[in-house]
């Protein structure tokens, strides 16, 4: 799948000079006080004006260092504005472009449209019909509006298709012409360097795959967020965000490798490439991936040979052992299987190392075989009625039931003000959460959860869970809990079971965040068990091995259903 924003940020070193004043010093963010919006009313008159300044003044707060100095300028020049001309502008980053149409922009927050078009014009904040690409310019059009702009199109394209008349257009007339064309019939703006805007973004809210409707979002109570401590910016400084922008720009060609496969050989070069930031030796690690499995996908064995040792995280050297097996190359295949043997780095690793080319070895979970004639839609569903029709009950959770508990019983672990946990107001958790060293960082917090009494440990559950309700947490899943109250899971599950699973968890998240069985059941007897359920083609993954061999070592109740023709 293609990321919502794949596009690059083009900053070169050369924007590396140096800035003018700021607006404040570092220090604690503080969220806008003002009333939630309602369903269906109109936002105030300064909600989206308010949004962006919030936005701007936290990005010139705690990323000054890292702002190019046109973008600095810039953030500047918006706040130096009127309201009508801030407003306008509020309303054009908001909205989907890169083309407004000027007769488009009518906002009752706006008092004079054209006065607040020159202002921010003169502030280089806006172009007025610049130069874009005339095939823009023609999607936005309707079919109406291209044949009357264009009437030598002929009349004989009144029936047409709107992309055979835009075509046709396109075909006839020169790129200037078009757009000297649209401009006197319907001029539009453009937003000034929108690379710099989507930079603002990227260091406000974390990633791309927030925007600004989070605001919305937010403000309408659809989604709640933890006050945290926020910390300085995840990239220490302008080369290391540098770096990542170069790791984000190298997504980006690979996502186009489908339709410009001859990108290949410059994506596997540039990976000799250093990276200079955490963040972006890890997005480098996702790269490789992505570009072997790219290679694969495509058969060309040794081009994925060459990418795959670049990467130092799992599947990278399971795919090499694989592949190199495939090739014949058979020593160098088992050289690197016994490598992975001696120091697997994932569970993952592990249960490969154990299995490839052994059938049947490694830990074996506790199997039952159900005979079926037809194989239902819904196995687990079918799966889940059987055990329960005798009486119990139970609940289809898979991976959020142990989450959840985990979630909630180190929710002060999850938002401890650790160093560089969080950065921006819209996270739903820390950074590092998924990384090994989560854990490590936060040993003595959660030993001290650990040391709680069973009394204790339960009271501290439920207070959580009443005091947290809908507030956003990683691990947490509300759905579950309103389908099957809290007290419901701590009178059916073992304390023992919810202290060593959330203990196991919370210390191998990077590993073990999926993979949990489909089903947790209560017998009759008031026995607890987990199920995963398998249909008659259907086989273990690797990660689910592993939670079994936990299981095992935990004394916890759990086997396999498979069902079976």
């Amino acid at each position: 799948m293609v990321p919502s924003d794949p596009t690059p940020f083009p900053l070169t070193r050369a924007d590396d000079s140096a800035l003018g004043t700021s607006l404040g010093a570092p220090g604690q963010f503080a969220p806008t006080n003002r009333p939630l919006l309602k369903p269906h009313e109109a936002a105030p008159d300064d909600y989206y004006q308010n949004n962006v300044i919030e936005v701007f003044d936290f990005v010139l707060t705690h990323h000054q260092a890292l702002l190019p100095a046109e973008l600095a300028r810039a953030l500047h020049q918006f706040l130096l504005a009127d309201d009508d001309a801030q407003r306008l502008f509020a309303r054009l980053l908001t909205r989907k472009g890169p083309i407004f149409f000027e007769h488009t922009l009518d906002y009752r927050e706006v008092s004079d449209t054209h006065q607040a078009l020159g202002d921010l014009t003169d502030r280089g904040l806006i172009l007025r019909c610049g130069q874009v690409p005339a095939e823009w310019l023609l999607n936005q059009l309707t079919k109406a509006d291209l044949l009357t702009f264009f009437s030598s199109t002929g009349a004989s394209q009144r029936a047409a298709a709107k992309d055979t008349v835009k075509n046709r257009i396109l075909g006839r007339y020169p790129d200037a012409r078009i757009c000297r064309v649209v401009a006197q019939r319907q001029p539009w703006c453009t937003v000034s360097d929108p690379s710099h805007w989507q930079l603002v973004q990227l260091l406000y809210f974390g990633s791309s795959g927030k925007d600004w409707s989070a605001h919305i979002r937010r403000d309408l109570g659809q989604i709640r967020y933890e006050s945290v401590e926020l910390s300085k910016s995840r990239f220490p400084d302008r080369v290391s965000l540098l770096s990542y922008l170069d790791e984000r720009e190298l997504q980006r060609r690979i996502y186009r490798l489908h339709d410009h496969p001859k990108l290949l050989p410059g994506l596997i070069e540039a990976f000799n490439e250093p990276t200079n930031s955490t963040r972006a030796k890890r997005l480098r690690q996702r790269n490789v991936l992505r570009l072997g499995k790219w290679c694969e996908q495509q058969q060309a064995w040794d081009d994925a040979l060459r990418v795959y040792p670049n990467a130092e995280i799992p599947p990278a050297r399971e795919r090499q052992v694989r592949i190199l097996h495939k090739q014949g190359a058979l020593e160098r295949s088992q050289r690197l299987l016994a490598d992975i043997a001696a120091k697997p780095l994932s569970a993952t690793e592990h249960i490969f190392s154990q299995r490839f080319g052994r059938r049947g070895q490694g830990f074996a979970p506790p199997v039952t075989v159900w005979p079926i004639e037809d194989t239902p839609v819904a196995v687990e569903q079918h799966v889940l009625e059987a055990l329960t029709a005798q009486g119990g009950w139970g609940v289809h959770s898979e991976n959020a039931l142990v989450k959840t508990l985990t979630g909630l019983l180190y929710w002060d672990a999850v938002f401890a003000p650790e160093p560089g946990a969080f950065t921006n107001p819209f996270q739903a958790g820390p950074h590092d959460l998924m990384e090994h060293e989560f854990a490590t960082q936060r040993s003595l917090l959660l030993a001290q959860i650990e040391a709680q009494s069973d009394s204790a440990l339960t009271e501290h559950l439920l207070a959580m869970s009443h005091a947290k309700r809908g507030i956003v947490n990683p691990l947490v899943s509300w759905g579950l809990l309103e389908a099957i109250p809290l007290q419901q899971w701590l009178d059916a599950l073992p304390l023992d079971w919810i202290r060593q699973l959330s203990h196991f968890l919370i210390r191998n998240l990077a590993d073990y965040r999926r993979g949990f069985p489909d089903l947790f059941v209560v017998h009759p007897d008031g026995t607890p068990e987990l199920v995963e359920v398998k249909g008659p083609t259907d086989q273990l993954q690797p990660q689910q091995r592993a939670w079994f061999e936990v299981f095992a070592n935990l004394n916890i109740r759990a086997r396999v259903i498979k069902l079976k023709r």
